[in-house]
């Protein structure tokens, strides 16, 4: 995953929301499993334990290696649906769904602080009343950093984040998808937004995580007409010029191409009034030689 260019929201720039958490019913939640071919037992159970069949269902995607191919699957069968809200979590997340013993269990976090270790994702993700919202976690390799634009990009955030858990969330470029919470209407507004993505008529085809230039590719169509449409004149050259510069400016700081599925997806949002934001409160594990980040969390309590 790539870093935005663009500077982020400095440090402490959030918004406090309580910890105490209260359940939800009369929202509709689909839990989105887009593993390819196993996942981890923790993940599972992490899962299992979450999935509150009184207002949640599950998706389970599995043996697409192409991971951005999966997501748009899910997403195409998640707007047929009448859930209100998508829960992404990958398959190698240790995911809290309400039980701190298990969760400092299950990371090797022994002195994860409560009521942290306590909290249900799907609550807590609930109560940041945002449409585009993402849990705390790191890299699963040494020295990584946490997953959201920031922290992985600047090393005082990185720093503070460290120093957490805080009972806040806050405005982010990008967020990772690992444990992700979005509502219906940012799928349907990047469609709206930009018809080149969206579904064909068979409800199919769509690329809300695909790279893509689509942007470009527009203003190419825009250009060609302008072009086409009359003789050429100097004020229609000049304008020409400016459709070409604004296009080149456009793909520079939106370009999908380089970057990973969870930063191509929160730009689309952000372009379309959804504001990512990472839950500095909500910890994930990430599974890889040891539950990462690991660090002082794992001495005996």
């Amino acid at each position: 995953m790539e870093s935005d260019s663009t500077a982020g929201v400095p440090v402490g720039a959030a918004t406090p929301y309580s910890l105490v958490g209260t359940k939800v019913f009369d929202k509709k939640i689909l839990i989105i499993t887009p593993w390819y071919k196993s996942a981890h037992p923790i993940t599972s159970s992490a899962v299992s334990n979450l999935l509150d069949k009184s207002r949640c269902k599950l998706m389970l995607n599995f043996g697409d290696a192409f991971v951005i191919h999966s997501r748009n699957k899910c997403v195409e069968q998640f707007l047929k649906s009448n859930m209100d809200w998508a829960l992404w979590i990958d398959d190698d997340m240790v995911v809290p769904w309400g039980n701190a013993a298990w969760f400092r269990a299950y990371t090797g976090w022994g002195t994860f602080p409560d009521p942290f270790a306590g909290f249900s994702a799907i609550d807590r993700l609930l109560a940041a009343n945002k449409t585009v919202v993402g849990a705390t976690y790191w890299g699963r390799h040494p020295g990584a950093g946490p997953v959201y634009n920031e922290g992985s990009a600047n090393p005082t955030e990185r720093e503070y984040c460290w120093k957490g858990p805080y009972d806040i969330v806050k405005p982010t470029a990008w967020v990772g998808t690992g444990c992700m919470l979005t509502h219906r209407s940012v799928f349907e507004d990047i469609e709206k937004k930009f018809p080149l993505l969206g579904r064909g008529p068979d409800g199919k085809g769509g690329n809300w995580f695909s790279p893509s230039e689509h942007t470009l590719l527009n203003h190419v169509k825009l250009l060609r007409d302008a072009l086409t449409n009359g003789p050429m004149t100097a004020e229609k050259s000049l304008k020409a010029l400016t459709m070409v510069e604004g296009a080149l400016s456009d793909a520079k700081a939106n370009s999908g191409l380089s970057t990973g599925e969870d930063v191509t997806f929160c730009r689309r949002a952000s372009q379309c009034g959804h504001q990512p934001h990472v839950d500095l409160g909500l910890w994930c594990g990430h599974i890889g030689h040891l539950v990462y980040p690991g660090g002082r969390w794992t001495k005996k309590s």
